[in-house]
């Protein structure tokens, strides 16, 4: 599992797309900006990249609350780097941080648009994201934890 400790949802907005015999797929597009620690979160992150589908956890730090979306494909991503200012007054001092600029995209999963009224309450704060396997569930008597798919 990958793990962000400073990310913010820059935009995210909804996305129509064809699928095969040109029905309509209904997606969210999110990004973000996660602060890389090392170079390891970002190999791990261009293997969950080319690895196909993710599961990606943002949770709130300050208030605990989560919000799962299951099944998500991570886009070409960049890494910047960005001026962050550390201290107060005469001691002032300027740092440079590396960014990740992540573009997700995730399958609605309903079209009343619900997801995108639940990813409101995350925009704009500063979050921690999960990088996970994708899993997924196969009928009632296994739990999402139970099931999981290589990929």
């Amino acid at each position: 599992m990958l793990v962000f400790e400073k990310t913010i949802i820059k935009k995210f907005w909804p996305a129509d797309d064809k699928g095969e015999e040109d029905e309509i797929i209904r997606q969210i597009v999110v990004q973000t900006e996660a602060r890389v620690d090392n170079s390891l979160q970002i190999s791990e992150l261009y293997n969950n990249m080319v690895r196909g589908l993710v599961r990606v956890v943002f949770l709130d730090n300050v208030s605990g609350d989560s919000i799962n979306l299951p099944a998500v494909t991570i886009k070409p991503f960049n890494i910047k780097q960005k001026k962050v200012k550390i201290g107060k007054g005469d001691q002032t001092d300027y740092v440079k941080e590396e960014y990740a600029a992540i573009t997700m995209v995730c399958r609605m999963e309903d079209d009343s648009g619900k997801m995108l009224a639940d990813l409101y309450p995350f925009f704009n704060f500063e979050l921690q994201m999960q990088v996970e396997e994708f899993r997924l569930s196969m009928g009632n008597s296994q739990s999402e934890d139970e099931t999981e798919i290589s990929l």
